[in-house]
C-alpha cells in the first residue's frame, strides 16, 4: 500500500526541515566563529548529502502530487488538481512563494558571485531562512488538505519537468562520486553545487501555479 498524499507530503515537510535547521546552525557556528575553508574530500561529501536533503524532499512532495492518495480504496478518476477551493490563507502563501522565488530568480545579479568560472545563486541567510520556513509551513498546509482523485496532464508534465530539474545535480553528484572512487578527478564535482542552487529556486515555481487554479 502506497503512502498517502498526506503522509508523503509531510515527509517532505520534515525534510526541509532538517535542511534548515542545518543551514541555520552553520550560518551561526560561521558567524561565531569564523574558519577559513579546508577543502576535505569526506566532509564535502556529507556536507552535499545535507544539502542534497532539499531537492530530495521536494522531489517527494511532488511524487505525493503525482498521484494523489488519501490511503483508502481508490476511486474512478475525475480530472482536476483541487477538489475543493484553496483557502485563502493556502492561496495568500503560495502567491507569497510563488513571487519571492520569482524575486530570486530574477534578482539573482544582486546576489551572484562567480567561481571558477560558474555562477552560483546565493542570496542571503535571512532571505533563504525566510523562503524555507514559508516552503514547510506550505507544504504542511497543503498536506492536510483533502487531495484529487487524479491530476491533469498538464500539471503531470509540469511536475515531471521540476522533478527532472531537482534531480539533475544529485545524479551529477553521484557520477562524479563514482568517478572520483575510480581514480578520475577531471569529472570533480561537474558544477552539481552550482547548479542546485538555481534550480532549488526555478523548480518549484513551475506546478505553484497550477494551485490558483
Amino acid at each position: 500500500m502506497k503512502p498517502s498524499f498526506k503522509t508523503t507530503t509531510h515527509i517532505a515537510a520534515v525534510g526541509m526541515i532538517v535542511y534548515t535547521l542545518y543551514i541555520a546552525a552553520r550560518f551561526l557556528i560561521h558567524l561565531i566563529h569564523p574558519m577559513p575553508y579546508h577543502y576535505v574530500l569526506w566532509e564535502d561529501i556529507c556536507e552535499r548529502l545535507i544539502l542534497d536533503i532539499l531537492p530530495l524532499s521536494l522531489i517527494i512532495a511532488g511524487i505525493g502530487l503525482w498521484n494523489p492518495s488519501t490511503g483508502e480504496a481508490p476511486q474512478p478518476p475525475k480530472g482536476g488538481v483541487e477538489p475543493v477551493e484553496a483557502s485563502k490563507p493556502f492561496r495568500i502563501l503560495t502567491l507569497c512563494l510563488l513571487c519571492g522565488l520569482a524575486g530570486t530568480v530574477i534578482l539573482s545579479p544582486l546576489y551572484v558571485f562567480s567561481i571558477a568560472g560558474a555562477t552560483p545563486l546565493f542570496p542571503p541567510f535571512l532571505w533563504r531562512f525566510v523562503l524555507a520556513v514559508a516552503g514547510i509551513i506550505w507544504l504542511f498546509m497543503l498536506g492536510n488538505r483533502t487531495p484529487g482523485e487524479s491530476v491533469s496532464l498538464p500539471f503531470r508534465v509540469t511536475l515531471a519537468i521540476a522533478m527532472a530539474l531537482l534531480a539533475l545535480p544529485v545524479i551529477l553528484e553521484a557520477i562524479s562520486g563514482i568517478a572520483l572512487l575510480c581514480g578520475n578527478e577531471t569529472v570533480l564535482g561537474l558544477r552539481s553545487g552550482v547548479l542546485q542552487t538555481w534550480v532549488k529556486y526555478i523548480a518549484p515555481i513551475l506546478p505553484l501555479g497550477y494551485f490558483f487554479r
